[in-house]
């Protein structure tokens, strides 16, 4: 058998691309003969009830698989139904069009074959990311003064420029440098291809999806599934605005009101790294999360040890100890003062005098605890309860008298009783630590 031979680069690409397109049209034409067995009865004289057992008998093809070739034929199949790929489709191979099927059709409908299936799922992510939000955290986040007026493309172009900041250098220079879009395209979009993910604040994310031989770009506010059209002008028009000073860096500083970002300059004797092959998907960057203030905790005051005109029971009332507190010294002292008082007793000791008791008429006084008693008994019972309730004080100060155990117990416990979007909030905290709450740890009011 003769070998192919292939006379340059072009030819052997061409090759290659016939290859997988035939590769991909040969899974979609599976899943549309998959879909003649599940919908029609050509099986019947098969001997099997349902196409399943068919696709394992015959080709080892789990239930899984089969439902996959039959997903790719709905999705990427001419119409939804038929045995050719659609022309957009053609060139991504299976692999990629397998990962696409998790995507919503908005977004994978802008992918192109250019993007690798690592790539690929770096959208996917962007997309799962930005799903796990909630439409109130968004609301909560708040947009930002200096973004309110502009709209979604100048949005996306304003929060490129602040999470990249050396971009926007050489967007800057390509500005004041050119005219036209001509330089924008080669520095915004190098490779041809190029998808920025960014999340302006209370905006959630936006997906910009450039190619540098279309004359418009496609803007996609995922939340919304919102899309929108743009000319490269428009970019243009918007960098213009936000590129007047000289200093690139300086125009960086004021645009965004903090201090540029300077890298870390490497020694000279360091070899430099080779350079990676740069993404075509650009992930959001997300804002650090703050750290919460500290709080200075007040120190508890000392009080001395002596008090001036404090007494001391065991120095100053000895006798008024029971005789197992008493210590050795405070033993043998009462005990000696005991027998030099007796010897003085007894030496001055008068006679015994007769004491006769009179006996006591107390009748009245039990007729009238009776009456009282009675009236006790007729009279509602008083509810105590809303008088009174014990409180601890603040949380803080509950949360002082506990164990460290018991304490972290208590915390785990009410942080699942939190809003989650608060927990980064030092003002939050600080109003839940000086809550007052009753002996038991419960806030007051709110049982």
């Amino acid at each position: 058998m003769e070998l192919a031979q292939y006379q340059d680069y072009e030819e052997y690409k061409k090759a290659m691309n016939t290859v997988l397109n035939r590769t991909v049209e040969d899974f979609v034409m599976t899943g549309y003969l998959l879909k003649q067995g599940r919908d029609t009865d050509i099986l019947k004289d098969s001997g099997y009830s349902n196409v399943n057992e068919f696709a394992w008998a015959e080709y080892k093809l789990e239930a899984t698989q089969v439902s996959r070739y039959i997903r790719i034929n709905d999705r990427f199949s001419e119409g939804g139904y038929s045995p050719r790929l659609q022309e957009h489709y053609k060139g991504f191979g299976y692999a990629k069009l397998a990962l696409m099927l998790t995507l919503p059709e908005s977004v994978a409908e802008e992918l192109t074959p250019a993007y690798s299936k690592s790539e690929i799922q770096a959208v996917k992510e962007e997309i799962e990311s930005e799903e796990k939000i909630t439409d109130i955290e968004v609301i909560l986040e708040g947009e930002k003064e200096e973004q309110k007026e502009l709209d979604n493309l100048e949005k996306a172009i304003h929060q490129i420029c602040m999470d990249e900041p050396e971009l926007y250098l050489k967007l800057h220079e390509a500005v004041r440098t050119s005219i036209g879009t001509g330089r924008i395209k080669e520095v915004l979009a190098p490779d041809g291809d190029k998808l920025y993910s960014v999340r302006p604040q209370g905006c959630g994310r936006i997906m910009l999806y450039l190619n540098d031989e279309k004359d418009e770009v496609i803007l996609q506010v995922v939340r919304q599934g919102l899309k929108e059209k743009f000319a490269w002008e428009n970019i243009l028009s918007y960098l213009v605005l936000i590129t007047e000073q000289e200093d690139a860096k300086q125009n960086w500083e004021e645009l965004y009101g903090q201090k540029y970002p300077e890298k870390e300059r490497i020694a000279p004797v360091q070899p430099k790294k080779e350079k990676r092959k740069e993404s075509k998907v650009v992930k959001a960057k997300l804002p650090k999360p703050k750290k919460p203030e500290k709080q200075e905790t007040e120190k508890p005051v000392e009080l001395p040890n002596d008090i001036p005109g404090q007494t001391e029971i065991e120095k100053d009332f000895p006798e008024m100890l029971p005789e197992a507190g008493r210590t050795p010294e405070i033993r043998s002292d009462f005990i000696r003062a005991g027998q030099h008082e007796e010897e003085n007793c007894t030496s001055a000791m008068p006679e015994p005098v007769e004491i006769v008791e009179k006996p006591v008429d107390n009748s009245e006084q039990i007729e009238e605890n009776a009456r009282n008693t009675e009236a006790g008994a007729n009279s509602e019972p008083v509810d105590k309860s809303e008088e009174e309730q014990n409180p601890a004080g603040s949380r803080w100060e509950y949360m002082k008298t506990m164990e460290s155990y018991k304490m972290a117990l208590y915390m785990a416990a009410s942080v699942n009783e939190m809003p989650h979007m608060m927990l980064n909030s030092a003002e939050y905290w600080k109003k839940w630590l000086e809550t007052e709450v009753d002996e038991n740890g419960d806030e007051i009011g709110k049982k």
